[in-house]
């Protein structure tokens, strides 16, 4: 297998990996936002970069579902790209996710006692900031 090849698909596959979170971060933070911001100007605002955000996402999540169907079909992309520090990339992220997920999670308890916090709102928050860590710890894993 052609090294210029392998090097062409995981650079692409950290720059869709890269625009995928930065959609994400955009999409969803505005659509913790809308539910907390109750002016008309500032939701309309909110939600024409949030639809901006999710157009992101979704182009970069059908980038990169082709991207693995290319890398699937052939073996040499496939043994090259989908090692064993690939996995144990997607693992620590995953980790990191987690635990971030737990934290996020324990904070919103905590603050629970001394305000009422919607649990709409806890499960929204709790969602963003796991997914988000997890997608970044990928990127910074992805990167070395």
């Amino acid at each position: 297998m052609e090294t210029s090849l392998i090097e062409k698909y995981d650079r692409s596959r950290y720059n869709l990996l890269k625009w995928f979170t930065i959609g994400w971060a955009i999409w969803f933070g505005g659509f913790i936002l809308k539910d907390l911001i109750q002016q008309p100007i500032i939701l309309g605002i909110i939600s024409i970069v949030g639809l901006f955000g999710w157009f992101l996402f979704l182009i970069n999540l059908t980038r990169m579902n082709k991207l693995g169907k290319v890398i699937k079909s052939n073996e040499g992309l496939k043994n090259a790209l989908a090692d064993e520090l690939s996995i144990h990339n997607r693992n620590k992220s995953f980790i990191i996710g987690f635990w971030a997920f737990v934290i996020v999670s324990s904070v919103c308890f905590g603050l629970s006692i001394f305000t009422n916090i919607s649990a709409f709102i806890v499960c929204e928050i709790t969602i963003y900031f796991g997914t988000l860590s997890a997608l970044i710890a990928s990127i910074i894993y992805n990167r070395g």
